[in-house]
């Protein structure tokens, strides 16, 4: 007669068994949960933006372009990373600079898309080919700051007399001027007065919204309060 109690503890070793499988089977099952590529690379790399220009003549493209070639130079047709289809082969030439092309900018757009496993190779690819870094610029506009331009909005406009009037302000107890100014002195006593604001103060918030200091709190917030507006 079979012993009830070896039943008892086989079925208990068996429970056992079962729970463990399923508790390691969870974790892999989280780590295999598949995101958009662009959903990974703003969660893991936020050093990192997705290259939103469609400008084939974009300094960003282009250099990602020259990366995507230099690193496919022995490439044949049809086995390049992205498969493009008007990849031609291998070459042969030196590599230079130029224009992207638009099917480089169309293959970006669409494997950003896609679904994959943290880590997969199609992530690491479009990291690398179809990214930029982060701007002190992005960082302000995610904030709901709309960055000032010297390419939209003259000197003398209402934005830009603001921004330097607000420069002038916080800088009032100062010895000099945070950003040194050229001609400072003379300058500030524009503010509040409807007058061209100082170009040299424009260019340095061109500049520091084009900087890559994403770190610089101090930075950031000074760009935040004399370059930007609601």
């Amino acid at each position: 007669m079979a012993n009830p109690l070896l039943f008892k503890s086989l079925a208990g070793v068996g429970g056992v068994a079962a729970a463990t499988g399923a508790a390691i089977g969870i974790p892999k099952l989280l780590a295999e949960e598949e995101h958009l590529v662009s959903e990974l690379i703003a969660t893991h790399n936020p050093e990192k933006r997705l290259i939103s220009s469609t400008n084939l003549k974009d300094e960003a493209w282009k250099q990602s372009w020259e990366a995507y070639r230099n690193d496919n130079k022995s490439a044949a047709k049809g086995h390049d990373t992205f498969k493009l289809p008007d990849w031609s082969g291998s070459i042969s030439q030196a590599i230079t600079s130029a224009d992207a092309v638009q099917s480089f900018l169309d293959a970006c757009a669409n494997n950003s898309k896609r679904k994959v496993v943290t880590g997969s190779k199609l992530y690491e690819e479009v990291l690398r080919y179809c990214t930029r870094d982060t701007t002190i610029s992005d960082l302000v506009t995610e904030s709901k700051r709309t960055p000032l331009s010297k390419t939209t909005q003259n000197a003398n406009a209402q934005e830009w007399r603001d921004a330097w009037a607000a420069y002038v302000r916080d800088n009032a107890s100062d010895t000099g001027d945070a950003w040194s100014i050229t001609s400072y002195s003379t300058e500030k006593a524009k503010a509040n007065q409807n007058q061209a604001v100082s170009e040299d103060f424009r260019s340095k918030c061109e500049k520091h919204l084009a900087s890559t200091s994403i770190k610089d709190a101090k930075l950031i917030g000074q760009v935040k309060a004399w370059c930007t507006r609601a």
